[in-house]
């Protein structure tokens, strides 16, 4: 049974639609939020410049008009990560009331704040949730089998958001942890960059092993530091997304880690959410004081151009220490 009345998903990039598309499957008509007039032409006439290869379900409309988001009582945040912030101020001028789930993964400014440290500071009052995980957007559109994670201090509406996709291919499992989510959601497109060095430089997949599961080091200590529960860098938010991430050039952001030793410059003009995360990150970390050395070996390749192999060496002969600490 369907606990929401209006659903309706702010962003119409492809995870807005991919999501839309999993839910018309399941029977339920939702709506999407675009930027201009000429997109939502497009998918009111059931095609899609994302996925052309699928019809558009006729239970998905879309529109421009931002004051008709008070109609809705579930709203999905499916933006870039640098839009999360002035997307709930929008929805919190017209709709107070609506459950808002943010589903893009960064930080929500350059200085390291989360989405859900944000809304406890600015929007107190209002039933959020984060939905994260393994899914690249094309295969969930296409129907493939997946898992994500809905983290929500509010159990109710994590159970009833678990709900709405129980009937598809996208599996929600449940957590009260948003913070670690959120920042496991962040972390993992770094590391994907530095996937995609090392794969560049065919270092190997010994090496790419120990970049995740070090990456995934330092993502506990960025949960545990900011309050988060740290076995959630172990769970879908965490490992899950980052081997996905990590694993092909299917992810942007690996994609762009072997461009940057190829010397490609197609990536300029695409989304690469790994590096508003990283300037994020570095920031966090030094804020806190909390040892990041794959997030600073990158930061470096990025912004400092230092020597690839400069910096390999560099990792290699840092001081011996214990596999897992957490302060």
């Amino acid at each position: 049974m369907n606990n929401f009345k209006n659903i309706c998903f702010f962003g119409g990039g492809s995870w807005g639609q991919a999501l839309a598309i999993t839910l018309a499957r399941t029977g339920y008509p939702t709506s999407i939020l675009v930027s201009d007039k000429k997109r939502k032409e497009i998918l009111n006439s059931n095609n899609s410049n994302c996925f052309p290869d699928i019809k558009f379900p006729n239970l998905i409309k879309a529109f421009c008009e931002k004051q008709n988001l008070k109609n809705y009582d579930l709203i999905f945040i499916t933006t870039e990560s640098l839009r999360v912030e002035s997307s709930l101020s929008e929805i919190i001028k017209i709709n107070p009331q609506s459950n808002v789930i943010i589903t893009s993964k960064g930080f929500a400014n350059l200085k390291g704040e989360t989405f859900p440290q944000l809304i406890f500071k600015k929007y107190s009052q209002l039933s959020f949730g984060v939905l994260t995980g393994p899914t690249f957007a094309d295969e969930v559109a296409r129907n493939l089998p997946a898992a994500a994670l809905i983290a929500s201090k509010n159990k109710i509406l994590a159970n009833n958001v678990s709900k709405l996709f129980f009937n598809s291919s996208l599996r929600l499992y449940l957590s009260d942890d948003v913070i670690g989510a959120s920042i496991a959601g962040a972390i993992k497109n770094i590391m994907a960059i530095g996937a995609g060095v090392s794969d560049g430089l065919k270092l190997g997949d010994n090496a790419k092993a120990a970049l995740i599961t070090r990456g995934i080091e330092e993502t506990c200590r960025i949960i545990n530091k900011c309050g988060g529960k740290k076995e959630t860098a172990f769970g879908l938010a965490g490992i899950g997304d980052m081997t996905l991430t990590c694993s092909t050039p299917h992810s942007r952001n690996m994609k762009f880690g072997l461009d940057l030793v190829k010397k490609n410059k197609q990536y300029k003009n695409k989304l690469v959410e790994g590096l508003n995360a990283l300037k994020a990150a570095k920031n966090l970390s030094e804020r806190l004081e909390i040892e990041t050395p794959i997030i600073d070996a990158i930061n470096d390749i990025i912004y400092n151009k230092k020597d690839f192999q400069l910096i390999i060496s560099e990792l290699f002969n840092r001081p011996i220490k214990s596999e897992f600490n957490l302060n």
